[in-house]
């Protein structure tokens, strides 16, 4: 029997579309360069940065951010620091919106212990979740973690804050590389959130939060 709910929070909660953005729109301003490059650029580094970093002695994702910004003031010769452009960065994630059907989670709390397993940063995950009021009992993040997905340590982490039994819970996430196979190695029963409609022959899959109360039943 499900009792509980373990949910990813960018791009299954939380949109993350065009997640950078904001940081690369002001550093083209800053640089006089075009948004676009410095986005592929940004995507690029941060593609290199952050590989593999679940299987590397833990660093929070600002020493990743750190290390992919000081790459791009040195390229476009960029008038501020990297603390300043990483500070503008983390204010612009934590304005980003929920997703219109996130609504169901506030009914669900009330059946399932409910719970937010996000690899990020404390700071801009604690502002979204509040601006955005995302029901939820238990929150994780790796940072307070010191692990990320698809490590199993993460899983085994948020798994004794819920107390409940990998057999006895749900996670839901959009990424089959760090969620769904996370989940799979600590050997608890993964959904995938679809919203781009790119897996059809997945399984278990779902293109819409409130889809998941019915799932649920049949499992």
């Amino acid at each position: 029997m499900i009792k509980g709910i373990i949910l990813d929070l960018f791009g299954t909660i939380v949109s993350n579309k065009r997640l950078f953005t904001p940081i690369c729109s002001k550093m083209a301003a800053d640089s006089g360069i075009e948004v676009d490059e410095i986005e592929r650029d940004f995507v690029d580094l941060y593609r290199r940065h952050f590989k593999n970093c679940h299987r590397l002695p833990f660093r929070p994702e600002r020493y990743y951010y750190y290390l992919l910004i000081t790459e791009l003031i040195e390229k476009y010769d960029l008038p501020e620091d990297m603390e300043s452009y990483c500070n503008f960065m983390y204010d612009s994630f934590s304005k980003l919106p929920a997703y219109s059907d996130s609504k169901i989670l506030k009914k669900m709390c009330k059946e399932f212990t409910t719970a937010i397993l996000t690899n990020a940063d404390d700071v801009f995950v604690k502002k979204v979740i509040e601006r955005n009021r995302i029901p939820h009992h238990v929150l994780l993040t790796s940072e307070t973690a010191r692990s990320y997905k698809p490590s199993e340590e993460i899983f085994e982490k948020i798994l004794s804050l819920i107390g409940l039994d990998k057999t006895e819970v749900v996670f839901v996430g959009d990424s089959i590389q760090v969620d769904m196979l996370g989940a799979s190695g600590a050997g608890i029963k993964g959904i995938l959130i679809d919203r781009s409609k790119s897996y059809f022959d997945y399984v278990l899959r779902i293109e819409s939060l409130e889809e998941l109360p019915s799932l649920l039943r049949q499992l």
